[in-house]
């Protein structure tokens, strides 16, 4: 937030020479961490930025970033279109991004590219850089700002992306496993079957409502083409067609600003979320000769209501950050199965509660103190896990420090 607020500032300010606003920031977190009922052990996250805002002319404006951040906390991610447990995870990002605002102009153009690569590691012996999923990340792309009412505006963004999983080799295709002469998980053999290339449009915008509530909504497209996975047919056998995938996702969200005193403030918003995936990859089980039709289709719903909370002067106010979130994702067309294995007709589902509460307390100019509690719920009629996550709970209980500059 940081960061847009000087840019923000770079924007409005008088033309000149160069200038720039440097903006940075470090938080570490350490504590205990609870992962399916275990005894617990110790943990923690760290994060970093340098997020330097540089004012070329009246005109053009340059911000660069650089972020890295740890999480040692364990959690379980959609990587395969099924929970995939993972013990740590670090991640290092480099953006750069340009914006072109002309004072005359209510338009702004921003072009921008960026690389990410995540490291992950699903056991604690693994060494990082080894993981399995590891991704790098590459995008280019650009958004087009037209200011509506200051400070709310309508944006649209066209982005072109490439993953690549330079560790992965499926271990189906390196283990001696047949059904009828046939490797087990067809879509999933071999080498780069997980890179991917696409494109990302999204829509954006922002409106008062009345004097005390503003609008945000998002529409999003993102299309996938995995050109080394080829389609599964009924046989079992690939087809000659390459897999894509289109996600289409929606968000709502109403934001509150309520002030009771000088000392005394508060942010409150209720955010809506929808997505579908539509695949036309399919899957086949062949240890049971079972074929799944459009395996990875999904409808994903989430509701999020949060708080926060000022408490005391603006430049030393603590702050108080609560939120609740819920989501349910169903794959319409994958069954689920019994704890054996044995599929009971019935459409997979996950059901995900979560609640999470911050406490930052400053101490001195520029650094503060941080209490975070976190814990996710996740239940599923998905019985059979012998490979994947579908149900768990995770509690973190977590206290740092965060130093902004």
């Amino acid at each position: 937030m940081r960061y847009f607020l000087a840019a923000a500032l770079l924007l409005s300010s008088p033309a000149g020479a160069v200038d720039w606003t440097p903006i940075a920031g470090v938080q570490a977190l350490g504590g205990a961490h609870f992962f399916r009922g275990d005894r617990g052990s110790v943990s923690g996250n760290a994060d970093a930025v340098f997020a330097p805002a540089i004012r070329l002319n009246d005109s053009w404006f340059l911000l660069p970033s650089v972020r890295s951040t740890y999480e040692g906390t364990r959690r379980v991610l959609d990587i395969l279109g099924t929970g995939t447990s993972i013990e740590q995870r670090m991640e290092h990002k480099a953006a750069f991004r340009a914006i072109w605002a002309d004072p005359s102009s209510r338009w702004r153009l921003k072009p921008g590219l960026s690389y990410k690569a995540s490291l992950l590691k699903e056991t604690r012996d693994e060494d990082w850089g080894d993981g399995l999923f590891d991704e790098r990340l590459w995008t280019i792309g650009a958004e087009a700002e037209l200011l509506t009412r200051e400070p709310h505006s309508i944006r649209a963004s066209l982005d072109w992306f490439q993953a690549s999983y330079p560790n992965y080799t499926s271990l189906e295709s390196l283990a001696a496993v047949q059904f009828q002469g046939q490797p087990v998980a067809r879509e999933l053999v071999g080498d780069k079957v997980l890179d991917r290339d696409g494109a990302r449009m999204g829509l954006a915008f922002d409106v008062p409502v009345s004097e005390r509530v503003r609008l945000d909504a998002g529409l999003s497209s993102v299309w996938s083409r995995y050109d080394r996975q080829r389609i599964v047919n009924e046989g079992g056998q690939f087809d000659a067609a390459k897999r894509e995938d289109f996600l289409t996702s929606v968000s709502l969200a109403a934001r509150m600003p309520h002030e009771w005193n000088a000392d005394l403030k508060a942010l409150a918003s209720l955010s809506f979320g929808a997505g579908v995936m539509s695949s036309n990859q399919n899957g086949y089980d062949a240890s049971r000769g079972r074929f799944l039709p459009r395996f990875y289709d999904y409808r994903e719903f989430s509701v999020t209501p949060s708080v926060k909370l000022l408490i005391g002067p603006a430049r030393e106010a603590v702050a108080v950050d609560l939120s609740l979130g819920w989501r349910r994702r169903a794959y319409g067309r994958r069954p689920a199965q019994d704890g054996a294995g044995v599929y009971n007709g019935g459409p997979l589902s996950t059901t995900e509660w979560s609640w999470a509460g911050t406490l930052t307390y400053p101490i001195v100019k520029r650094f503060s103190l941080v209490f975070t509690l976190e814990r996710v719920s996740a239940t599923s009629n998905q019985r059979f896990e012998r490979f994947y996550r579908y149900a768990y709970e995770a509690t973190s209980a977590l206290a740092g420090f965060r130093w902004d500059w």
